[in-house]
C-alpha cells in the first residue's frame, strides 16, 4: 500500500549520547531537534508527523487524521465508521492505550490542533506494548509553552448542504514553577450520505442524515520544583451524542420503505498523574498512575410499516493502572527497564424487542488483569552503528465465561548503521502478539435489526478466540537531503499464527458475523517515502509522496488464500507551494486505495472491493501576525466505494450483493488566531 504525505517523520530522542541527554530537561531537548534530525539519529525506526502538518487539510478529529498517516489503515466501506488498523495498529495517546466502546471513540474527541506530533513505528520494541502487531502510532499531545499564549480556531462549512462547525480554544502559560495548558473543543456537525444495495431479491436506495455533537475539555499541568524533579497531571472530559436517520426504499419481490433511527451518547474521562526524577546525571526514574473510563448508551430502531424492532445498548470500559521505569547511561549503553500493572473491566447490556415484545436481556461482564516487565539496552557499537536489543514479558488474566491465563514473551532487536552523514541502513526483528479485544470475546449480540444482510450482519464475539502471534522482519534505507527532505525505501515480512478474521455466516434466518482463528498467515510489504523541496527550481515549492505495496497469504485447513481485506497498494501524493510575498500557502493531496478480491472463506463468503481515490485541496492566508484564514475543499473526486459480496453453499452461488457508498464533497473555512 502506498501512503500519505511523506511530510511525516521522526520520533523521540535517540540516546546515542545518553549521558548528556539525561542531564537535560526532556522538553527542552525535544524542542532543539527537528523531526528530520530525530529520525536520522534515533536507534529505532520511527516516522514523525509534526502538528502543523496535521491541520492543513481540515481534518475534524484524530480519527480522520489517521487516514492520512503512513503505516495506518482505516477500514472504510460496507457502512463502517472506521477503526484504526483493522485491529492491528496499536494507537496510543501520550503513550497510553485508548479504550473505546461501540458509541465512543477517544480519537473523535482529539482536535488536530491539540497534537504536537505523531510517532509511527512499524515494528515493536520492548519499551512499548507487546500487542504491537502491525506497528504503533503514538499521538503526542502539546505541552504548555513557557510563555503565555492564547489560541482559537473557528471552523465552519457544509457537507452536501448540511452545516458543519467547530470551535477550538486554548490557553497556556507558566506561573512560577507551574506550567499549564487548558483547551476545549466544541463541534456540531451534520452529514448527508447516500448508498445503494442490489441483491438477488431487491434493489434499494438509502439516504442517511446524521448529526454529531461533542464537547471536549482537556488540561495538562507540569510542576517543576527543581531541575531534577518534575510532576505532571493530564485530565480530559469528553461528552458526545449523535443521531442518524436512514430511509431505505426497496424495490423487488416485496416493495417497502425501511426507516431506521439510531441515537447514542458517550462520556469519557481520562486522568493521569506522573513524575520523573533525575537521580544523577546518568540515572532517571519515571512513574505513572492512570484511570480511564468510557461509558455509552444508545437506541437503534427500524420500522418497515409491519414490524418495529428496537435495540437498547449500554456499555462501559474502565482501565486503572500504574507503571514505572528506571533508565541508566553507562559507558556505551543506555539501559531502560520498567514494569506495568493495569486492570480493565468491560460491561455490555443489550435488550431487543419486536413489536413491543421484549427478548431476554443480554448482560456480559469481562475483566482483565495485566502485568508486564521489560528490559531494553541501546548499545553504541561504534560511531556508525547502534544496536537496541530488548525483551518484554506480559501476563494477562482474563475472566469472562471462563478464566484464561495468557503468558507471552516478546523479544526484539533493532539496528541502525550510519553509512555516512546523510544515509542510514536499518533492520529489525520483533515478536509481537494481538490479544482479542474484550468486545471480541463477548457473546452479546449487536443486532442490525431489519437492515440485516451480507454487509450489515448481526455482530457477536467468540469466547474461545485465541491470541494471534507474529514474527516481523523489517529493513529500511533512508537518505536525508540537506534541505530537510527525505527518501526512504523499506519492506517488511510478517509470519502470523492463529490469524483472527471476521466471518459472516447465514444461520437460516439471519446473517451473523463473529471472529474466528482462521489459520496461519504471511504478509509482505514494500514501502516508499519521499519528501523534497523543489525550491531551487520554483521558490516555495515542495512535493511529497508515499506508497505501500503488499501481498498476503492465509492457510486454513490446508486451503490457501489471501488475508481478507488486504489492499494491493495505497499511495499518497501531494504538492505544497508558498507565495512568501502574499503570505499564502496552498496545496493538494491525492490518496488512492486499491481494491481487493477475496476468494471464498471458510463460511462460504467471497468479497471484493473496487479501488477509490480522494483529492483534497487547501489554501491558507496569513492576514497579519495574529490571524490566519484557511479554506479546505475535501473529497473533490466524490468517488464511490463499491463492495461486492457473494455467498456460496456447497460450492453453488446462492446470493450476490453489491453495495455502493457514495462519498460527498464538503468544504471548510477556518479563522485562526494566536495571541
Amino acid at each position: 500500500m502506498l501512503y500519505r504525505p511523506l511530510i511525516l517523520f521522526t520520533c523521540t530522542l535517540s540516546l546515542a549520547c545518553a549521558e548528556e541527554i539525561l542531564q537535560l530537561d526532556k522538553i527542552a531537548v525535544e524542542e532543539t531537534y527537528s523531526v528530520i534530525e530525530e529520525r536520522k539519529e534515533n536507534s529505532i525506526a520511527k516516522r514523525i508527523i509534526k502538528g502543523e502538518e496535521l491541520t492543513q487539510y481540515g481534518d475534524m478529529n484524530a480519527l480522520e487524521m489517521l487516514k492520512r498517516t503512513p503505516g495506518v489503515t482505516i477500514s472504510e466501506g460496507k457502512g463502517k465508521k472506521g477503526s484504526p488498523g483493522k485491529g492491528y495498529t496499536k494507537v496510543l495517546i501520550d503513550g497510553e492505550e485508548i479504550s473505546s466502546t461501540k458509541r465512543g471513540n477517544p480519537l473523535e474527541h482529539i482536535s488536530p490542533d491539540m497534537i504536537e506530533r505523531l510517532e509511527v513505528m512499524t515494528n515493536g520494541s520492548a519499551e512499548y506494548s507487546a500487542e504491537s502487531m502491525g506497528g504503533i502510532v503514538n499521538i503526542i499531545l502539546k505541552k504548555p509553552a513557557s510563555e503565555g499564549k492564547t489560541s482559537a480556531k473557528l471552523t465552519a462549512g457544509a457537507y452536501e448542504g448540511e452545516p458543519m462547525a467547530s470551535l477550538f480554544a486554548q490557553q497556556e502559560g507558566k506561573s512560577g514553577k507551574l506550567s499549564y495548558l487548558v483547551n476545549t473543543t466544541l463541534s456540531n456537525n451534520s452529514q448527508d450520505d447516500a448508498s445503494s444495495t442490489s441483491t438477488n431479491a431487491y434493489y434499494a436506495e438509502n439516504d442517511n442524515e446524521s448529526r454529531y455533537r461533542s464537547l471536549s475539555l482537556n488540561t495538562k499541568l507540569i510542576y517543576t520544583p527543581s531541575t531534577k524533579d518534575k510532576y505532571m497531571f493530564d485530565g480530559a472530559l469528553n461528552r458526545s451524542d449523535y443521531t442518524k436517520e436512514s430511509t431505505e426504499d426497496r424495490v423487488g419481490s416485496v416493495n417497502e420503505t425501511l426507516l431506521q433511527h439510531d441515537e447514542g451518547d458517550a462520556l469519557m474521562l481520562w486522568a493521569k498523574l506522573s513524575g520523573s526524577h533525575n537521580l544523577s546525571g546518568t540515572e532517571l526514574v519515571e512513574w505513572k498512575l492512570k484511570y480511564h473510563e468510557n461509558n455509552s448508551e444508545g437506541l437503534t430502531r427500524t420500522d418497515n410499516a409491519t414490524t418495529l424492532r428496537e435495540q437498547n445498548d449500554e456499555g462501559s470500559f474502565r482501565v486503572s493502572g500504574a507503571e514505572g521505569s528506571y533508565s541508566k547511561a553507562y559507558d556505551t549503553h543506555f539501559i531502560k527497564t520498567g514494569v506495568e500493572f493495569k486492570r480493565l473491566h468491560q460491561r455490555d447490556d443489550v435488550s431487543t424487542s419486536l413489536n413491543g415484545i421484549l427478548d431476554p436481556d443480554q448482560h456480559q461482564s469481562l475483566r482483565e488483569d495485566k502485568g508486564s516487565l521489560y528490559l531494553q539496552d541501546e548499545i553504541s557499537m561504534s560511531e556508525q552503528m547502534i544496536v537496541t536489543p530488548g525483551i518484554r514479558f506480559e501476563r494477562s488474566i482474563r475472566r469472562f465465561e471462563q478464566t484464561a491465563d495468557i503468558d507471552y514473551v516478546a523479544p526484539s532487536l533493532h539496528a541502525v548503521y550510519k553509512l555516512n552523514e546523510n544515509d542510514n541502513l536499518r533492520a529489525s526483528v520483533a515478536k509481537t502478539v494481538k490479544l482479542p479485544r474484550l468486545s471480541e470475546l463477548s457473546t452479546s449480540l449487536d443486532s442490525s435489526l431489519d437492515e440485516n444482510d451480507l454487509n450489515h450482519p448481526d455482530v457477536t464475539g467468540n469466547p474461545n478466540l485465541k491470541e494471534e502471534s507474529a514474527l516481523s522482519y523489517e529493513v529500511r534505507y533512508e537518505h536525508f537531503f540537506d534541505d530537510k527532505g527525505v527518501l526512504s525505501v523499506g519492506g517488511f515480512y510478517r509470519v502470523i499464527d492463529d490469524k483472527i478474521e471476521k466471518l459472516t455466516t447465514w444461520n437460516g434466518t439471519r446473517y451473523v458475523e463473529r471472529p474466528e482463528n482462521a489459520g496461519e498467515g504471511k504478509l509482505w510489504s514494500l514501502e516508499f517515502e519521499l519528501k523534497k523541496s523543489l525550491d531551487r527550481y520554483v521558490s516555495g515549492l515542495g512535493v511529497f509522496g508515499n506508497a505501500t505495496f503488499q501481498d498476503s497469504s492465509l492457510v486454513t485447513d490446508g486451503v490457501k488464500r489471501t488475508i481478507k481485506g488486504t489492499n494491493d497498494y495505497i499511495y499518497n501524493i501531494g504538492v505544497d507551494h508558498r507565495l512568501e510575498s502574499y503570505r499564502l500557502t496552498y496545496g493538494a493531496a491525492y490518496r488512492y486505495v486499491s481494491g481487493y478480491d477475496d476468494p471464498m472463506d471458510a463460511s462460504g463468503v467471497a468479497e471484493s472491493q473496487e479501488g477509490y481515490g480522494t483529492l483534497d485541496l487547501y489554501a491558507s492566508k496569513r492576514l497579519d501576525s495574529i490571524y490566519k484564514l484557511g479554506l479546505n475543499l475535501k473529497n473533490v473526486t466524490q468517488e464511490s466505494i463499491t463492495t461486492t459480496s457473494k455467498r456460496y453453499s456447497a460450492g453453488v452461488l446462492n446470493e450476490t450483493q453489491i453495495d455502493h457508498e457514495h462519498s460527498r464533497f464538503h468544504f471548510l473555512i477556518t479563522l485562526e488566531g494566536r495571541w
